[in-house]
């Protein structure tokens, strides 16, 4: 079985960003290196020596903990010094300059990645798409089923789930304390997994040559084929389905879900509502790069050294499982 992030090092992401710098303004902008922090973690413990508010930080992406990431964030009334005077293990603080607007999820062109996969007997397949499903890293565990129970207004249930404590049975200001942001991805993990389940469905129903992978929430299926790409939607409270066999495969699914489109509107938590989005089913790798070596931490197994860049919102553990599962 392959091995991914074995060390830090293993597993490289840059951000290509997507902004404008100016030469002054209210929100400043710098690279957070980082490694073996997660970014919400990491932006705690800057928040924390700068004492300022975590709210004045924003970013274009999470990026994960196992592993050296380069990302960019803008942080509100800073100063300049004091930020490039911080000294936290394992964060490094590179300076690019100042905006008048904070940096916005998704303002990115995507991620650069240079990813070492370990403890491999044979070379993996050759790929140069990747059906555009979310992987592990969205779903945490149960993320999902958070979610489910919040569209369903399971609160009670999701208190207990979350250890959450509350009075006279006011659920929704007990999870409303865990921050809107938190509970609004939630919501948006249920989509994510809902997405996974209809775009298997669709691509088991329109293309034969295909085999299936593993993962933490369910399975993916792969493709050798040439797929058609176009826009799938991410259910919400405005979807419009535009392919009938779309519609029927996701009425499917939500019947045995036990939800409908409107549930995603909440009328006594409406800022986590949510409408609806699109997501192509297959992204390209550009620039791929792939170099095959003696594994020295395996003995008598290869190592694959890869490098490629993905679109912003795109996985590149999808790449690493498509290629060598």
């Amino acid at each position: 079985m392959y091995i991914i992030k074995e060390k830090p090092e293993d597993f490289v992401v840059e951000e290509i960003p997507k902004i404008e710098l100016e030469k002054k303004g209210n929100y400043l902008y710098f690279i957070l290196e980082k490694k073996n922090w997660n970014t919400n973690e990491a932006i705690k413990a800057m928040a924390s020596r700068l004492r300022v508010k975590e709210k004045y930080f924003n970013i274009a992406g999470i990026k994960d903990k196992k592993a050296v990431t380069r990302q960019v964030v803008s942080v509100y009334g800073v100063n300049r010094n004091r930020l490039e005077n911080l000294k936290i293990k394992d964060i490094k603080i590179e300076f690019l300059g100042y905006g008048s607007e904070r940096l916005r999820l998704g303002q990115m062109f995507g991620n650069n990645f240079n990813i070492v996969v370990r403890n491999l007997d044979k070379k993996g397949k050759k790929i140069n798409f990747i059906e555009n499903y979310f992987d592990d890293q969205r779903f945490g565990g149960r993320n999902h089923l958070l979610g489910h129970g919040l569209v369903r207004k399971e609160y009670r249930k999701v208190c207990y789930m979350l250890r959450l404590k509350w009075e006279k049975g006011d659920y929704v200001g007990a999870l409303r304390k865990l921050g809107k942001k938190l509970v609004r991805f939630y919501v948006n993990s249920y989509q994510s997994w809902l997405f996974n389940k209809a775009l298997y469905e669709y691509l088991k129903l329109k293309y034969k040559n295909y085999y299936k992978v593993d993962y933490s929430a369910g399975e993916f299926i792969f493709s050798d084929e040439k797929i058609k790409n176009f826009k799938f939607p991410i259910l919400g409270f405005l979807t419009e389905f535009k392919d009938r066999e779309v519609e029927k495969i996701y009425d499917k699914l939500m019947k045995t879900e036990k939800v409908n489109k409107e549930d995603f509107i909440f009328r006594d938590f409406p800022e986590i509502s949510s409408e609806g989005n699109e997501r192509e089913i297959i992204v390209s790798l550009k620039d791929l790069k792939i170099k095959y070596e003696d594994d020295e931490l395996h003995k008598g197994k290869m190592k694959a050294i890869l490098s490629f860049s993905l679109p912003a919102g795109s996985y590149a553990t999808l790449v690493v499982k498509k290629m060598f599962s």
